[in-house]
């Protein structure tokens, strides 16, 4: 496959697949996820999303040797320490309401903060950097505010 073959790294990969496409190819697209070798494979969402619940396992997927390091070797957080992981799958609509209505893909999401379409992103992503550096339970309404009105 090309992306295991030629692109260098396995720690995360993002597949996109259209509703109506994995409804007609279910198995084809379970084998294209089983077969992809990253430790973390975001349907329809950027991989990290593996990472930012904190519980999921995050890691390369496995492989590696110290003389070949890649991505690295073995897992954080774990939370709920499954054995021999090789592969945490996010899961997301194909697209964000109310366009997920056309598409087969029902969603409340808004638009991903981190979309170029996204017209309240930047500002999203600069409140949730300065929730991060100064937590506080009052910068929350506005972060909310700011990923709904995407």
């Amino acid at each position: 496959m090309f992306a295991d073959d030629k692109l260098p790294g396995t720690l995360g990969a993002t597949l996109l697949v259209h509703p109506r496409t994995e409804r007609a190819h279910r198995a084809a697209v379970d084998e294209a996820v089983a077969a992809l070798r990253h430790g973390t494979l975001g349907v329809n969402c950027w991989s990290a999303f593996g990472f930012l619940p904190g519980c999921p396992p995050w890691g390369a997927h496995p492989g590696h040797t110290r003389q070949d390091i890649g991505s690295g070797i073995g897992f954080v957080h774990n939370a709920f320490i499954p054995e021999d992981v090789e592969q945490t799958v996010p899961r997301a609509p194909f697209a964000p309401a109310p366009r997920g209505l056309f598409t087969g893909s029902p969603s409340l999401s808004p638009r991903r903060p981190y979309f170029v379409t996204n017209r309240t992103g930047r500002t999203t992503m600069e409140r949730l950097t300065a929730c991060a550096t100064d937590p506080r339970a009052s910068r929350l309404p506005g972060i909310l505010a700011s990923a709904l009105r995407s």
